[in-house]
């Protein structure tokens, strides 16, 4: 395996890291709304009290949540795709250098040949 492909596959590893952290804080901070909304209602029975502490479904989003979401999806895929870019650009600046040895390589290879014609 290439250095380069090491670091892309490092590069990812952390973008899939960020966004699960993200996706996490989000539906943490929508079940703490939720509940939230719940436990200022009323509830005398013993059966609200034991399905306010249970996991429930996210309600449907608002449209300023769903705004907030929408905005946060675009801000993670822009980071995406600046870290995907950079990769490329990288990778690209790695393989220039490598063409640039090769042809030096074959240009001094050529030119020891050309002097040792002309030697003999």
């Amino acid at each position: 395996m290439t250095k380069a492909t090491e670091e892309e596959m490092k590069a990812n590893k952390a973008a899939t890291k960020i966004q699960a952290g993200f996706r996490g804080y989000r539906v943490r901070k929508q079940l703490k709304e939720s509940n939230n909304y719940s436990s200022k209602g009323n509830s005398d029975s013993d059966y609200d009290d034991v399905t306010s502490n249970c996991y429930s479904p996210p309600t449907l989003m608002s449209d300023n949540d769903s705004m907030k979401n929408s905005l946060e999806e675009k801000s993670a895929t822009k980071i995406q795709a600046g870290i995907r870019g950079f990769l490329v650009r990288k990778r690209h600046q790695q393989e220039q250098q490598a063409a640039t040895r090769i042809q030096a390589g074959f240009r001094g290879f050529r030119t020891r040949k050309l002097l040792k014609q002309k030697g003999q």
